[in-house]
């Protein structure tokens, strides 16, 4: 992040959300040869939002690491997790940190290579909120 300066490290007490998505239970390729055939939202979570027991694997692995579970979707594949700087960094390997882009801007930004537990591996598809930087700006 050689583009922003480093401001120091987030408050330890600074609330942090993260959401988490997890794999389809079955691969959305499939839905294409389902286009034009209704489907309700119950049908869309049972077919292809995520396994209960990958939410689950999600749940347990934030409770472990001291962080709430705010919400788990089976149709959207996320659970989202919050806690404490001071708790959410180190659940996921990371260090947060502040910093500030040329034009003033800060956010949070995540230091380091992203850590979960190996059987979470291939359930979490991405991990989103760690880092705030801006990814849209606004053109005049």
């Amino acid at each position: 992040m050689h583009d922003s300066d480093a401001l120091g490290p987030v408050d330890p007490n600074e609330r942090v959300e993260v959401s988490m998505t997890v794999r389809p239970r079955r691969p959305l390729a499939e839905l294409e040869a389902r286009l034009g055939q209704p489907m309700s939202r119950e049908e869309f979570a049972a077919s292809y939002g995520a396994d209960p027991n990958d939410l689950a694997r999600v749940e347990a692995f934030a409770h472990q690491h001291g962080l709430d579970v705010i919400e788990a979707s089976q149709s959207r594949r996320t659970v989202r997790v919050g806690g404490p700087a001071s708790v959410v960094g180190p659940a996921f390997g990371v260090a947060l940190s502040r910093r500030r882009l040329p034009d003033g801007t800060e956010f949070r930004a995540a230091d380091g290579d992203l850590k979960l537990p190996a059987d979470l591996g291939g359930v979490v598809e991405g991990v989103f909120g760690l880092d705030t930087r801006p990814v849209a700006r606004h053109h005049e």
